[in-house]
């Protein structure tokens, strides 16, 4: 077996070099006068329904796309304030339908914007029937903006002679040609305009999230009349309301609801129970071991390994039944002592103190009440990096937003330097086949657990992801129980045998405190390496909403060796450009070809925003990896032509499907085939490999400047020869620091760091 190589070198970065050209259309698209007095018919309606009546709140227009847009193809002009880009006015994000996804981009906009985005329409539309013959093509548009490039060739004579008469057009209307061209872009994206009201009933209290309309709290409740009544606040926009508030609401603005979720879910508490309380059990007094966060039901410190657990009991002790010991107790139990409890599950992780937060009963929780205590806990314990959280709703996420648990989860994990390792909920109606994960398991940046058999196989009470529509959820599945395997805990009950995602996640905790503190790995490296170590070879995996990237290799050296014929290596680095590269990789060959095939993963904890709908994260990862050509360009191993200074036709739905754009998790392999070929030396010069992440944003917060990632990259050599000693050799003849990650050299070196030092006092 080889070791993980750790990578340690300087990144380049560069700013985006390309400079934004001519407004185009897609290949074989036109706007016609039809097209732009559709957008006039539906834009009037939206203008008469906030002035037939006096409205309480700045208007809000939701823009209806004809599919998935690219953020450069998300409307510019019509309804742009002055120089400020319509982006800026963004409060919301959806998508209509499940099966054929199209975008609802919701806006709040001033008045005035109304008459004047109907202005430029009806400019535009007097434009097109004068000037272009009452319809304007991508052809026409590229011969109107010169743009050679496009075209392949120089305009002729008469299209130079048309494109001055249309030119004329355009002025006459007090339009520029820039501006026009970006209205019938708008157009060509923008299938309609309308308001969207909320107008569902409900049963028992919501919390909801109204728009961003620019106002404080106190303005918004004088404003719904609800200045008397007794809210609570999560943030500025989202509440905790009564039924009778909510109908409040939607009876005086049902266009201000954004989203709405119920307020208590049940714990995802042990399902069956097994053999039944047992004792004679003994451990030792622990020592200087990783310190794991629990956030639960209560702790039992009766339990015989409670010497372990820092127990905080932060219920009342009015409100305590003795259930609410049962789940949580159980939990602990297996991050301190699961492999004793359940030998043939050994990770050879060892045992992990633990600091146990009882927040929650056994029967329903305020989801207000929770986020709030999660939030303080974290905040007051910085020296915890890994935490598991076992709690979880039996109702199906929203296809289109985030919970508030998770939104809070994320917030969390970008602010500090911690990871959140979250149970994928458990479905408890047989009856249902596979239901959508419940909140906090949507959370985008935690590790969401998913349970399998001890054959890999899903579970009957499995549930699945994608989360709005798109993120890959649960990350990743390991044993959790089921009807003929049962998991050994210990809970307030003894020992018993349970089933359920609650008794997976805490697995992929400790092997994620254990890639952290005792292998000293930042958490964007540790997760990348949990994630690629499932993923494996495999590009062919079902039951990927069910399992992710796939199942977790039982022992921690299954995660940190691989086989002789591989070299994997791991590098982590700092966005601070548009660009982070290195372009000097030295991958042995042999007779001038590269006999590999490859793959990478990363990792990184980015900025989310909740108000963004479906269009969540607020930056961009994309991972280039592969050879170095001799014009100095990447060739990556996926063939990802994103950012590549060549015009592509690469359309929003294909790259967040085949390239997972705005995913905080990458994967690209090349797979393994029956006949795998060498690759030939692109560049005579060089035999490097290189990497490149570009980093975009979709906001203008620049939240993604100084973001950390890790990388994993695997290189299979196909006939199975071991190269690793001749790659490290020429790492370092290339100035990179390379260092064999030896398990058992870390953990002494991480005993040495725990070592309490005592000095003898002076003596007078």
């Amino acid at each position: 077996m080889n070791k993980v190589l750790e990578l340690k070198g300087k990144f380049n970065q560069a700013r985006n070099r390309s400079i934004p050209g001519a407004t185009t259309l897609p290949k074989d698209e036109k706007v016609s006068v039809s097209d732009i007095e559709r957008l006039i018919q539906s834009l009037e309606s939206v203008q008469g329904y906030w002035t037939e009546e006096r409205r309480l709140f700045k208007p809000l227009i939701s823009v209806y796309y004809k599919d998935v847009v690219a953020k450069s193809n998300r409307m510019g002009a019509i309804l742009a304030e002055g120089a400020v880009s319509p982006n800026t006015t963004i409060v919301g994000a959806k998508f209509s339908d499940e099966r054929n996804p199209k975008h609802i981009i919701t806006h709040c906009i001033n008045v005035r914007t109304f008459e004047h985005g109907l202005e430029q329409l009806r400019n535009a539309l007097s434009i097109l029937k004068e000037g272009f013959d009452s319809t304007l093509t991508a052809q026409e548009m590229d011969i109107l903006n010169n743009n050679t490039q496009n075209l392949k060739r120089d305009l002729t004579p008469e299209e130079l002679r048309r494109k001055k008469q249309e030119e004329k057009v355009i002025a006459a209307h007090k339009l520029s040609k820039s501006k026009f061209c970006r209205i019938i872009k708008d157009a060509c994206y923008i299938d309609h305009f309308g308001v969207e009201e909320r107008i569902l009933p409900i049963s028992g209290s919501q919390i909801v999230t109204l728009y961003d309309t620019g106002l404080k709290r106190e303005e918004v409740l004088e404003k719904l009349g609800l200045k008397e009544e007794n809210i609570r606040a999560l943030d500025e926009v989202t509440w905790l309301v009564t039924p009778d508030q909510y109908n409040k609401i939607i009876s005086e603005a049902p266009y201000l609801i954004a989203m709405a979720v119920a307020d208590f879910g049940r714990i995802d508490a042990p399902i069956d129970n097994g053999t039944g309380p047992s004792s004679g059990f003994s451990i030792p007094e622990p020592m200087n071991e990783p310190v794991i966060g629990v956030i639960d039901t209560l702790f039992d410190q009766k339990a015989y390994f409670s010497s372990w657990v820092d127990y905080k009991c932060m219920v009342s002790p009015d409100l305590i039944e003795n259930d609410d010991y049962v789940h949580g107790t159980a939990i602990s139990s297996i991050l301190v002592d699961g492999p004793s409890l359940n030998a043939h599950l050994d990770d050879g992780c060892g045992r992990f103190r633990v600091r146990h937060f009882g927040v929650a009963k056994h029967s329903k929780n305020s989801t207000a009440h929770l986020i709030k205590e999660i939030r303080a806990i974290v905040e007051t314990n910085k020296d915890i990096k890994v935490w598991n959280l076992s709690l979880g709703s039996p109702l199906e996420i929203e296809p289109n937003f985030i919970s508030p648990e998770a939104t809070l989860l994320d917030e969390l994990q970008f602010e500090n330097d911690v990871i959140f390792v979250v149970a994928g909920t458990n479905n408890r109606d047989r009856h249902s086949n596979y239901p959508r994960i419940g909140a906090p398991a949507d959370s985008i940046n935690s590790v969401v657990v998913n349970s399998v058999s001890l054959t890999g196989k899903p579970v009957e009470y499995a549930r699945k992801g994608p989360v709005l529509y798109f993120f890959k959820k649960p990350d990743v599945a390991v044993f959790g129980g089921d009807r003929e395997d049962g998991m050994v805990v210990y809970s307030s009950r003894g020992r018993v045998k349970e089933m359920g995602t609650s008794f997976a996640a805490p697995w992929i905790a400790r092997k994620l405190a254990y890639l952290i503190h005792i292998m000293g790995f930042p958490r964007e490296v540790a997760k990348a390496l949990l994630l690629d170590s499932a993923a494996g070879w495999e590009n062919t995996i079902t039951n990927r909403d069910l399992i992710g990237f796939g199942v977790v290799p039982k022992r921690i050296e299954d995660v940190l060796n691989t086989p002789d014929g591989e070299i994997k290596f791991v590098v982590q680095g700092v966005s601070e450009a548009y660009e982070t590269y290195a372009y000097t990789i030295p991958v042995p060959m042999n007779k001038e070809k590269f006999p590999y095939v490859a793959r990478a993963t990363l990792c990184y904890f980015p900025k989310c925003s909740r108000s963004q709908g479906v269009d969540y994260t607020d930056t961009e990862m994309d991972i280039h990896f592969g050879r170095m050509d001799k014009e100095g360009k990447l060739r990556s191993i996926d063939n990802n032509l994103q950012g590549d200074d060549e015009p592509h036709s690469l359309f929003e739905k294909e790259v967040r499907d085949s390239y997972r754009k705005w995913d905080n998790v990458k994967h690209i392999s090349e797979g393994i085939k029956k006949r795998n070929l060498p690759k030939k030396r692109l560049s005579p010069s060089s035999p490097n490999w290189g990497i490149n992440i570009k980093t975009k944003e979709r906001l203008q917060t620049k939240s993604g400047q100084g973001l950390h990632f890790g990388v994993v990259i695997t290189l299979r050599e196909i006939t199975g020869v071991n190269r690793i000693a001749e790659f490290m050799q020429l790492c370092r003849a290339n100035n990179w620091f390379v260092s064999e990650v030896d398990i058992h050299a870390r953990i002494e070196s991480y005993a040495k760091a725990e070592v309490e030092v005592e000095f003898d006092e002076d003596e007078m």
